[in-house]
């Protein structure tokens, strides 16, 4: 991958991370304060239905990736997994 390809996807990834600042939020917050696995699923998909239903499932790959970055920045790398192993289909 080139230098320029690279740059240009991390600066797109800047803008979503601006645009969904609110959703990222709310939805990292809410995966975070769960306490079990089945918990943590059911926050994984409302946070990811939400999201769909608002921006469309063109962009939920986007928000999921976001999602697992805002959970590391939580040090909740063990969610951050999940989120990013979750099916979203």
């Amino acid at each position: 991958m080139n230098k320029e390809r690279k740059t240009g996807r991390m600066d797109d990834m800047k803008i979503y991370q601006s645009a969904y600042v609110l959703e990222l939020a709310r939805g990292s917050s809410y995966i975070a304060s769960t306490l079990t696995p089945a918990t943590l699923r059911a926050a994984i998909v409302e946070a990811c239905r939400e999201f769909r239903e608002q921006y469309g499932a063109d962009k939920v790959h986007i928000f999921r990736e976001l999602l697992a970055r805002s959970l590391e920045k939580r040090d909740n790398r063990k969610a951050a997994a999940v989120v990013r192993s979750f099916d979203l289909l």
